[in-house]
């Protein structure tokens, strides 16, 4: 993923030399932290998963990236403490000396909502002033499931990708011809994970057999949650589209795991009120 993305699908980043790392940095917890070590020398790689959109990601990577940062500063000047080796006023002002160097962070961001991602996208979008051109912009690398264009040259994580986005916007037609074929157990989890959907997770998991038919098993899902959601419907009356008996369905149907798109799909509830409900819960 990081090769497509970040150079384009050459072979650069090797998985022998990914190796992982604790992810928290002081109060912060990355989603994945992982130190490289290839061919341009080392560097930081994180990864941040979002299943809605947040405001101010930019600012939220930027200050992320730079507690990976403080944190080397506070282990050189650590270590420089201890060895009591700075020498110049100009390295007893800034705690290290002139050779010292930091490992660079690179982060990038997956988003798996099934809306665009349509706020900011870099520092600069946070910012309301009419001339920009002296300010030092940060852009934040960014992954859309749902729309990604990128082919990956590993077949399982290309497949992770495209049927993952297929279940996003609900294309269930789509998946039931594209994916007739039997996947690894191990890569039908993966997209299970990836889709937040916790029912369908569970399933493939409890499958005894180490290939999964995921046109079968979606079709399952979705006809279980179109089920339920009828009976709800008809039970609390969302059929009358009174809003609190819809948002106490849409509450049960997400209790149950159920992800949004297949809830959008068998309710036709607007995705506003789908998020009303999801904050309802937290």
């Amino acid at each position: 993923m990081i090769n497509t993305c970040l150079y384009q699908g050459q072979e650069i980043v090797k998985p022998e030399n990914l190796m992982l790392v604790d992810p928290k940095i002081q109060a912060y917890t990355r989603d994945v932290l992982m130190l490289w070590n290839g061919r341009y020398g080392s560097y930081y790689l994180g990864i941040e998963n979002q299943l809605i959109e947040n405001y101010p990601m930019p600012y939220r990577i930027l200050q992320y990236d730079c507690l990976v940062y403080k944190d080397q500063m506070d282990i050189l000047e650590k270590e420089h403490r201890k060895k009591k080796d700075l020498r110049s006023s100009e390295e007893f002002l800034s705690g290290i000396n002139a050779s010292d160097k930091l490992i660079p962070c690179i982060t990038i961001v997956i988003y798996y909502g099934t809306r665009p991602w349509q706020t900011n996208f870099s520092m600069k979008d946070m910012f309301d002033v009419k001339d920009m051109s002296s300010l030092i912009d940060f852009k934040m690398n960014l992954i859309e499931v749902h729309s990604d264009t990128h082919r990956y040259k590993d077949k399982e994580l290309d497949l992770v990708f495209s049927m993952t986005r297929d279940i996003l916007n609900a294309n269930f037609n789509t998946i039931r011809n594209k994916y007739k074929q039997g996947i690894p157990k191990q890569v039908a989890l993966v997209i299970a994970s990836m889709a937040k959907d916790e029912e369908l997770y569970q399933q493939i998991k409890e499958e005894e057999k180490e290939v999964i038919v995921m046109c079968e098993s979606l079709d399952r899902m979705r006809e279980k949650a179109r089920s339920e959601g009828m009976i709800l419907g008809r039970r609390d009356g969302l059929i009358q589209g009174e809003e609190k008996a819809e948002l106490r369905i849409l509450t049960n149907l997400l209790k149950k795991g159920i992800s949004d798109s297949y809830i959008l799909e068998i309710t036709g509830v607007s995705s506003e009120l789908l998020m009303k409900a999801k904050q309802s819960i937290h």
